[in-house]
């Protein structure tokens, strides 16, 4: 095999060394209540059955890793709709330019991270390889994004260069002070545990950054609050830095590299076996598939469909979950109106406030029960008239610095979908609500939510031309939110169910740890891995005390 040039490549396979006297110890910082760690138990018995919770991307691996892992552990999975997938949903629609599929939810996915090389890994064993379609770094819907601010677009920096160039755009100005003054910013209080990225930017840098960029950025990842937010859950690696260097340049500068052991010990179990794909995707930017993105969960559906020891359960509405913790027993899952049926060990992969409305009373979490999440409205429109748009990319975002009279749909950003894949036609999406309809309880109907699509893009790129096609999706609940203080709820989360369910209860999914679909493939994997390796476990031991290194 030739060697792999793409240094990106080179880093997500390679193992750096581990020096001791470079480790790190990140952890929470709030003050401990004693009696929280009384209760650690092991497991107890024997791995007999598995519950999987949930369809979705998640809980379809963590099925699919018991499959491959536990061959002889029975696994039943629990899905509340008629479909598998969860918001991996692909929409087919014929029309006299052939099919068109509108993606209702995620589209494309990022491998050049250690839970990407996770989904590399699952792909190559599903031997998905033909089917992928990988958009290179150097295309323009690599190259190409935008940020429309405060009246018009303007186009990201690709480079250093084309920052020490920018700062005449609307979008950049007082970007390039702001990141030449950090080194000499204070640093955070010590008795600071968490703080909202918006704060934790401006502070650092200014508000010109956190309100115009890093806003914008996190509408288009968590369609969140950029002043909601937690730093220390989305932002670990520049929080460490700001405690132990004091600085976050003077960190990038250093060139030391740090990384949780947790990602050492995954590259160095899967970059043997991946090393062939990975240089066969060489020079890739973000990748999708053929079908859509729901050929991955329709794959795993398929797969786990010919495993003897798997059972899928569709259209099931769960009762609840008991369970006596005092006798250590199984737990009891009862469907609707039967019988309740007995199983070992449980991984939840739903919304962790659902999950917590199935606990027995006594048992139930507030930390859980805590978790928020946001509403999306989903348009996707296709014009016959090809190169419509006036510029080519990935799309824009929509910052909360815009004013209301540039924004008044609170669109989150468009996709330009027809130049990520090939379209005969024009085809973007458009994104609305978001944390700006928090408290909501109504929401526009399918027509109102093309109108407010097509005044999004005749406003902001001029397209007047009505849609041949259009799809509206209300994705509700859609995407958790790690407000601040989540890292803190969530070991709290942790105790509870540690010591209510004797390690016989884990999760897993977006509701913790990541909200892509990488974070969910690679969650399930990690949770499967720990419950089979006997460790008491509830998925939520990251936040315990993550152990990094240099």
């Amino acid at each position: 095999m030739r060697p792999t040039a793409n240094p990106q490549i080179r880093r997500l396979l390679t193992l750096p060394s581990f020096s001791p006297v470079s480790s790190l110890r990140f952890s929470p910082s709030h003050r401990q209540t004693p009696h929280r760690h009384l209760h650690r138990t092991t497991p107890t018995g024997a791995i007999e059955s598995v519950a999987v919770l949930g369809g979705g991307i998640t809980g379809l691996s963590a099925a699919w890793y018991l499959s491959k892992l536990a061959p002889s552990i029975p696994v039943t999975l629990f899905e509340k709709l008629d479909r598998l997938g969860g918001w991996l949903n692909t929409k087919r629609v014929e029309s006299e330019d052939g099919t068109i599929q509108f993606e209702q939810g995620p589209r494309t996915i990022r491998p050049w991270t250690v839970s990407g090389l996770v989904t590399i890994d699952m792909i190559r064993q599903l031997d998905l390889e033909k089917e992928l379609i990988l958009i290179s770094k150097n295309t323009p819907a690599a190259k190409n994004r935008f940020i429309y601010f405060p009246d018009r677009l303007n186009q990201l920096p690709s480079s250093l260069l084309s920052v020490l160039l920018s700062p005449n755009l609307p979008v950049m100005k007082g970007v390039l002070t702001g990141i030449l003054a950090e080194p000499f910013r204070k640093r955070r209080p010590a008795g600071l545990t968490d703080e909202s990225v918006g704060s934790f930017i401006s502070r650092r840098f200014n508000k010109a950054l956190a309100n115009n960029l890093v806003s914008a950025a996190l509408h288009g990842i968590y369609a969140g609050d950029i002043d909601q937010l937690s730093a220390k859950s989305l932002l670990p690696r520049f929080w460490l830095a700001e405690e132990h260097q004091g600085s976050l340049m003077r960190s990038a500068l250093s060139n030391k590299m740090i990384e949780p052991v947790d990602d050492q010990a995954t590259r160095a179990e899967l970059r043997d076996d991946n090393a062939g794909i990975c240089a066969r995707m060489e020079g890739t930017n973000v990748y999708s598939f053929k079908d859509g993105i729901e050929t991955l969960s329709l794959a795993l559906a398929r797969d786990l469909k010919k495993s003897p020891n798997v059972t899928i359960k569709t259209g099931v509405k769960l009762g609840n979950i008991n369970y006596v913790k005092t006798q250590g027993l199984p737990i009891n899952i009862i469907e609707g109106s039967n019988k309740p049926i007995s199983y070992s060990h449980v991984i939840s992969t739903l919304f962790a406030p659902s999950l917590n409305s199935l606990l027995p009373e006594p048992l139930r979490s507030p930390s859980l029960a805590s978790v928020q999440a946001v509403t999306v409205l989903v348009v996707n429109l296709y014009y016959r008239t090809p190169n419509l748009l006036p510029v080519q990319g990935f799309g824009y975002l929509i910052p909360k610095s815009v004013p209301s009279s540039e924004n008044p749909e609170k669109a989150l950003g468009v996709i330009f979908d027809s130049d990520t894949t090939p379209s005969p036609g024009t085809k973007v999406t458009v994104m609305i609500g978001g944390h700006y309809w928090q408290g909501h309880t109504s929401y526009p109907d399918k027509h109102e939510a093309v109108k407010m699509a097509r005044a999004v893009l005749q406003r902001h790129l001029r397209i007047t031309e009505t849609p041949t096609l259009t799809n509206v999706t209300l994705q509700k609940d859609c995407i958790p939110q790690y407000t601040v203080g989540h890292d803190e709820r969530m070991e709290m989360a942790h105790e509870d169910l540690l010591t209510g369910f004797n390690g016989r209860l884990s999760v897993a999914g977006n509701s913790y740890l990541g909200v892509g679909l990488n974070d969910c493939v690679r969650s399930a994997r990690d949770v499967v891995k720990g419950l089979l390796s006997g460790r008491s476990l509830t998925g939520l031991e990251g936040f315990k005390g993550k152990q990094w290194v240099s």
